[in-house]
C-alpha cells in the first residue's frame, strides 16, 4: 500500500466523519465550523482528482464565502434569540411557532420539520443515485468531443473552452445567480448603497502598510490567473476570487474598498459580466448564419478574453460586497 492510497483513504474517512458530525451537530456555531471543514476537505479531494479549477471554486465559495455568510447569519440570529429570552416572562411559552429552529428541539415539539427534511434528503439521494446510474460505464464521456472541437474554441485549455465557449450559458447563469444573491443580501439588510455602511476602524499602521504593499501584487496575481486560463487551470473565477480577497483585506484594514465605490460604479462593476454576455447573445443572434452565443471563429480568442475580464470584475466585486455586507453585522 503506497502513501497516496493511504492519504486517499484518510481523506475519504475524514469526509465521511465530518459529514456525519455535521448532521449530528445541534449547535449552530459547531455546525458552521464543521461545514467549513467539510468544504476544505472536499477541495482537497478535488485536488487529488486532478481538478484544480473545481478545487479552488469549492475552497473559495463552498468553504470561504458560504462560511462567512453562515457566520454572519449565526451572529444575526443569536442576539435576537438571547433578547427574546430576556423579554419573556416566567409564565410565558418558551418559543412561538415562528421561532422553530432545528438546533432547539424544545422549540419544535411537532417534529414536522424533521419529516420534511427527511423526505427532501431521501428524494435528493434518489436523484443522485439515478444520475450516477445514467453515467456511461465505458468511455470518457464528452472528453473526446471537447478534444475534437478544442482547436476551434479560441483557447487551449479544455475547461476554459467548455465554460467560455461550448457551455457559455452555464457561466452566464452563474453570474446571474451571484447578481441575485447580492440583490437578496441588499434586500435583507435594507441597504441601497455600500457607502452607507459604518466605517471600519483603521488597523495598525503596520497592517495598513502591509496591505497597501500587497495590493499591486494581488492585482498582478489576478491578471496572471486570468491570462493563465487560456492554456492552464485558471480563468475568470479564480482571478475574481483573488480580487475579492484583496478588496476584503482593504476593508478589514480600514482602507478604501468596494464600500467607497459610488452606487453607479458599484452596480456597473457587479453587472458588467452578465451584461457583456447578454450583449454577445444579442449581437450573435443578429448574425446571418450564427446561433446565439456562437463566436465568430476568427474572434473567438479575443472575445473569450474580453468576457473573462468582465466576469473577473463582476465576480470580484460581487463576492467582496457580499462579505463586506455580512461582516458589518459583526462590527455592529
Amino acid at each position: 500500500m503506497n502513501l497516496s492510497l493511504v492519504f486517499d483513504l484518510l481523506l475519504a474517512g475524514a469526509l465521511l466523519l465530518v459529514s456525519w458530525r455535521l448532521l449530528q451537530a445541534s449547535d449552530l456555531f459547531q455546525a458552521t465550523v464543521l461545514f467549513i471543514s467539510f468544504g476544505l476537505f472536499l477541495a482537497l479531494a478535488w485536488v487529488r482528482l486532478r481538478a484544480p479549477d473545481i478545487a479552488l471554486a469549492e475552497a473559495a465559495v463552498g468553504a470561504g464565502l458560504a462560511g462567512v455568510l453562515l457566520f454572519g447569519t449565526f451572529k444575526r440570529i443569536e442576539p435576537q434569540s438571547d433578547q427574546s429570552d430576556q423579554e419573556r416572562g416566567p409564565g410565558d411559552e418558551p418559543f412561538s411557532v415562528s421561532s422553530c429552529r432545528l438546533d432547539q428541539a424544545a422549540a419544535c415539539p411537532g417534529r414536522f420539520h424533521y419529516l420534511v427534511a427527511g423526505v427532501g434528503a431521501v428524494a435528493l439521494t434518489a436523484l443522485l443515485v439515478l444520475a450516477v446510474l445514467e453515467l456511461p460505464r465505458h468511455g470518457g464521456g464528452l472528453t473526446g468531443m471537447v478534444a475534437q472541437k478544442l482547436g476551434f474554441s479560441g483557447v487551449e485549455h479544455p475547461v476554459t473552452a467548455v465554460l467560455l465557449n461550448f457551455r457559455l450559458y452555464d457561466t452566464w447563469l452563474e453570474l446571474g445567480v451571484l447578481l441575485l444573491a447580492l440583490m437578496g443580501v441588499f434586500g435583507v439588510r435594507g441597504a441601497h448603497d455600500l457607502r452607507g455602511l459604518p466605517m471600519r476602524p483603521a488597523a495598525s499602521p503596520v497592517a495598513r502598510r502591509l496591505v497597501g504593499l500587497l495590493g499591486p501584487l494581488i492585482v498582478l496575481v489576478a491578471v496572471h490567473l486570468l491570462w493563465l486560463g487560456d492554456h492552464a487551470p485558471g480563468g475568470a473565477f479564480q482571478a475574481g476570487v483573488v480580487l475579492a480577497a484583496g478588496l476584503v483585506l482593504l476593508r478589514l484594514t480600514g482602507l478604501p474598498s468596494v464600500d467607497r465605490l459610488p452606487r453607479t460604479a458599484l452596480l456597473s462593476c457587479v453587472a458588467v459580466g452578465f451584461a457583456a454576455i447578454l450583449l454577445l447573445a444579442v449581437l450573435t443572434s443578429l448574425g446571418p448564419q450564427s446561433f446565439p452565443l456562437e463566436y465568430p471563429s476568427a474572434w473567438a480568442g479575443t472575445l473569450i478574453l474580453a468576457l473573462e475580464a468582465a466576469a473577473t470584475v463582476s465576480i470580484g466585486v460581487t463576492l467582496a460586497a457580499l462579505v463586506v455586507l455580512v461582516l458589518v453585522v459583526d462590527e455592529q
